[in-house]
């Protein structure tokens, strides 16, 4: 093949003009990432998976199963395939692409604990980092390890339960609100408890976080502008087209990059201004921790410098003189810690405790139960301490916790072959006993947390029933559910585990507490006008609307 030379390639560019040039490399450049984009989902569709078992629905060619499981109801789609194709089977994902489903508890805790062979698609990573920027909840490998490493200390249960007090102020001042509103109302009152419980989490997670006041909880005032970008940056009201054209975006960059949707430029504008005041924050706060010391990071120590809230702490170990150099985090890794906390914290917190009262209208025998219990304690300050020390209540939080848990899976990616094991053998598409399951690099696994939590092989015949009692002595086949809680898979298990979990618990009981000592509440509209739809978060809303809501009655006790 004749090759040009050097003088012969100046040539041809000197007769070439810049436009032609120009439209030369975008044309290259789109080429390039249409040709590798197909390539890649040809090669996914090649699949070991395929000899799986796979739904009956037709698999849409741009989407796959996806748009069926988005548009159903609270996943009964997936409780459906489970009854119809046993506990391991295989769906279509995007372009074509397979997804591995599976409850077998041994294979999702190889999955979970192999992070180094399965871990975020590229796609979830890009999404993560454009909402959040390069946290805990981005990191992967030996960043994230140094970034969790840092941050243990601050999610450790002694710093816990010095946060507990902040969440008790929080559930103390919704308390008060909610009690003037039935004063105002002559007795009862209906509200929707979902939004004043996303007002109190923000509050909560804003002090305990990086001692910021949102003051949502403060009516009448006007809502600063990290809440407001926070609210938009995390609204909840998407439908499923928008859901569907944000995955789409995540996975064709290319797509955004030439013509954005609304809401990707909507977050761009919301995570600029969480950036900035975030910054001025993290800033602050390390200029005063150096001031207190004056201004020598060599005197530093991981026990020194006053400051009890998250960044601060985080602050002070990565500030600290015996850190190696490499583990030290950029103030931009430290400032994205602050998406991070509020992404995951406020999301778990207002949801569980939503949920929790959800659960608790519709049982009142329970809700009273419980009220009988909190009520023996002597004070409305109570210590995490003894707010652990109260059975019914922890049973209440971790029965919420695992059958109404919030986020309802997650997926991981393989970054090479590999073979997974299952604890009890399966069938194969063909009827063929298999006992474990190939996996080729780029397949994904999704990770049902909500399937496994409602599993009637694991928690038995009443598994989908709120019964808080089943905790008094969970089922031996619990043992091998691979949760970092103990027999809850609701905040999953590995290196990749939410570090934030005995916060969260923590955050729910206080804010359990100060609700039904304060109130017997029942719901304000029919149970079945009430449900969730099919995604990773779930919510509550009204159907026939996408705004998620928790509409109840609240009687004050005396």
């Amino acid at each position: 093949m004749a090759t040009l030379t050097r003088e012969e390639v100046l040539r041809v560019l000197d007769s070439t003009s810049w436009p032609q040039l120009a439209v030369l490399g975008v044309g290259s450049f789109v080429a390039y990432n249409v040709l590798s984009s197909v390539y890649n989902y040809w090669v996914k569709s090649r699949s070991p998976l395929r000899a799986l078992p796979q739904p009956k629905e037709s698999a849409n060619w741009m989407y796959g199963h996806m748009e069926v499981m988005l548009n159903s109801e609270s996943n009964e789609v997936q409780e459906r395939w489970i009854k119809e194709l046993g506990g391991t089977f295989a769906i279509r994902s995007l372009f074509g692409t397979y997804q591995l489903v599976t409850t077998d508890t041994r294979a999702n805790t190889h999955v979970l604990f192999a992070s180094h062979i399965f871990q975020r698609s590229d796609a979830v990573r890009r999404a993560t980092k454009r909402m959040l920027g390069e946290g805990i909840l981005y990191a992967e490998g030996e960043r994230h390890r140094d970034q969790r490493r840092l941050l243990n200390p601050a999610f450790g249960f002694s710093h816990v339960r010095l946060m507990t007090q902040v969440f008790i102020e929080k559930g103390m001042q919704l308390r008060e609100i909610w009690y003037n509103k039935c004063i105002e109302a002559g007795g009862s009152v209906q509200l929707n408890a979902l939004y004043w419980l996303s007002k109190a989490t923000l509050d909560a997670i804003g002090k305990a976080g990086f001692d910021y006041e949102f003051e949502t909880l403060n009516e009448g005032g006007k809502m600063n502008e990290l809440a407001e970008a926070f609210e938009q940056l995390f609204r909840s009201d998407q439908t499923v087209l928008e859901q569907m054209r944000d995955m789409m975006e995540e996975h064709l960059p290319l797509l955004r990059a030439i013509a954005p949707g609304r809401r990707q430029k909507m977050i761009d504008h919301s995570k600029k201004k969480m950036d900035e005041v975030g910054m001025v924050i993290v800033k602050e706060k390390k200029a005063a921790i150096l001031a207190e010391l004056g201004g020598a990071p060599a005197n530093i120590d991981k026990k020194s410098v006053a400051g009890n809230d998250l960044i601060s702490v985080l602050l002070r170990a990565n500030l600290a003189a015996d850190l190696d150099p490499s583990q030290r985090l950029s103030d931009e890794e430290v400032l994205a810690q602050i998406p991070s906390f509020l992404a995951a914290g406020h999301e778990t917190a207002s949801n569980a405790t939503t949920w929790a009262m959800y659960a608790l209208a519709n049982n009142p025998a329970i809700q009273e139960k419980l009220r009988e219990e909190l009520q023996t304690v002597p004070t409305d300050t109570p210590s995490l301490d003894v707010l652990n020390a109260l059975p019914y209540l922890d049973q209440i939080v971790r029965e919420v916790l695992s059958l109404h848990t919030v986020v309802s899976f997650v997926q991981r990616e393989a970054v090479q072959d590999d073979v997974i094991p299952l604890g009890k053998p399966a069938k194969d598409a063909n009827g063929q006993t298999i006992t474990h399951i190939k996996v080729q690099r780029g397949d994904q696994v999704m990770v049902p947390i909500w399937l496994i939590n409602r599993s009637k092989d694991i928690w038995g015949p009443d598994a989908d029933q709120f019964r808080p009692e089943r905790w008094d002595s969970p089922p031996a086949e619990a043992a091998g559910i691979p949760g970092i809680a103990p027999n809850l898979m609701s905040f999953i298990g590995g290196p990749r585990s939410c570090i934030g979990f005995r916060f969260a618990i923590a955050e729910v009981k206080a804010l359990l507490f100060n609700i039904v000592r304060g109130f017997e509440f029942k719901l304000a509209v029919d149970k079945d006008t009430l449900w969730s739809r099919s995604g990773m978060l779930m919510r509550l809303q009204l159907r026939g609307s996408n705004r998620v809501e928790l509409p109840v009655v609240l009687t004050p006790l005396a």
